[in-house]
């Protein structure tokens, strides 16, 4: 059995699990545990070298290497093993790779696009090994402030949110110096006012996932109904508000991070205990028999548009805009020639087409916005994302919000 050496710390964490099987075991002990979770195998282990697996998580190289000998001499068995999916590694190198994250309502239309797109190519013309995620944590998105070498960004990245990819430490490594291909900028005059070209013209904003308010105004007992997500902050909403997920995510970083950049920590803490977290949509628009559902969801747009409803419900497209969260692609400079059909098709109409009728505004000039009359969106903003950091930031909120949403309870 050849044992690891220093460089092969260079290799993905997926082709070193492979070669050295043992790793895994010494990993779980060292108490990284996104080596056994399938959404980082899936989507991240492919890219992410396990040189910067162990940075990211403080582990001392030598001592992993270490461990990792010891543990497989001990070993019984064969010395390797096949990954339980292709992670594309080849000793040649691992081809084109595309790393895939969409919201909820373009899996599926999306998918199928593609899967037409790849039909209707040549059978010789490149395509990607795509990899995908599906909304857990441990994935790419998560990862990705703390990429440091070339190698480790995908041939193209399509996601979505204020993730590691729009980090200020990802643009300040691989946003200059040519690895990332410039890319159209030009807006849809509704979304123009936004601010969402890239000042780096690396990232190309194709469409965005709004955040809008939704009331019952026969349940807010004569309170008005709130017309901005400022009117959230009013005490006389505390208890009335519904938000998607458990109050450690919040629902959507987004809606923090506005509120903490505008109002400040106490803000977010006066949010946290006004909250009720873990709302499904349709428990605001569909309540179960007997249940005291609240009068007030913060939602995506599509979720707003898609559910089914009953009684007065009310779709409130915030005063002020809209809080945007943003769908982006990226491609590598070296790949975008071989990528162009690809990369065509993301920022093109058919996507465009794709992406209006599920609620995502896009940014193509000519489509559709699917935006109500005289409705905005507002972005967080280049200017916050190219000067801080949105790790801590995001966990600085987050943190806040849900110490408020507990302390009520005690």
């Amino acid at each position: 059995m050849t044992m690891p050496d220093a460089s092969s710390l260079d290799l993905p964490v997926s082709r070193f699990l492979a070669d050295h099987p043992a790793s895994r075991t010494v990993l779980a002990e060292l108490g990284v545990a996104a080596s056994a979770d399938a959404e980082f195998m899936a989507s991240a282990a492919p890219f992410l070298s396990m040189g910067s697996l162990l940075t990211l998580n403080g582990l001392s190289a030598t001592l992993f290497l270490a461990a990792v000998d010891a543990a497989g001499r001990s070993a019984k068995g064969p010395g390797g093993m096949t990954p339980l999916f292709c992670d594309g590694w080849t000793p040649g190198g691992p081809g084109l790779r595309l790393f895939l994250s969409l919201p909820c309502p373009l899996k599926a239309p999306m998918g199928i696009a593609l899967e037409n797109l790849r039909d209707s190519l040549t059978p010789d013309a490149p395509w990607p090994r795509m990899f995908m995620d599906s909304c857990g944590k441990h994935t790419l998105n998560d990862l990705a402030a703390g990429l440091t070498r070339p190698e480790e960004v995908p041939d193209m990245v399509v996601s979505a949110g204020l993730n590691g990819f729009l980090s200020k430490s990802f643009r300040d490594r691989f946003a200059g110096g040519g690895l990332l291909a410039e890319l159209p900028q030009a807006m849809h005059p509704a979304l123009a006012a936004a601010g969402l070209a890239d000042p780096r013209r690396v990232c190309r904003i194709y469409a965005v996932n709004p955040l809008v308010l939704v009331a019952v105004p026969s349940r807010l007992n004569g309170l008005p109904v709130p017309r901005s997500f400022e009117d959230l902050l009013n005490p006389a909403y505390a208890g009335k508000i519904g938000l998607c997920g458990p109050p450690e995510t919040a629902g959507d970083s987004t809606l923090l991070l506005d509120i903490r950049l505008r109002h400040g920590l106490s803000a977010v803490a006066d949010l946290g205990r006004a909250m009720l977290c873990d709302t499904h949509p349709a428990q605001i628009f569909r309540p179960a028999p007997g249940a005291k559902a609240p009068p007030i969801g913060v939602m995506p747009a599509f979720f707003a548009n898609a559910a089914p409803r009953q009684g007065d419900v009310e779709i409130i497209w915030p005063d002020g805009g809209a809080l945007a969260s943003p769908l982006f692609v990226m491609v590598k400079e070296t790949a975008k020639a071989a990528l162009d059909p690809l990369l065509d098709f993301f920022l093109g109409k058919e996507t465009a087409a794709i992406a209006a009728g599920a609620a995502l505004p896009p940014t193509l000039p000519g489509a559709d916005a699917s935006l109500p009359p005289g409705a905005s969106v507002r972005f967080l903003g280049w200017d916050v994302l190219e000067s801080q950091d949105l790790g801590p930031l995001i966990a600085e909120s987050g943190a806040a919000f849900a110490k408020a949403y507990y302390s009520r309870e005690g």
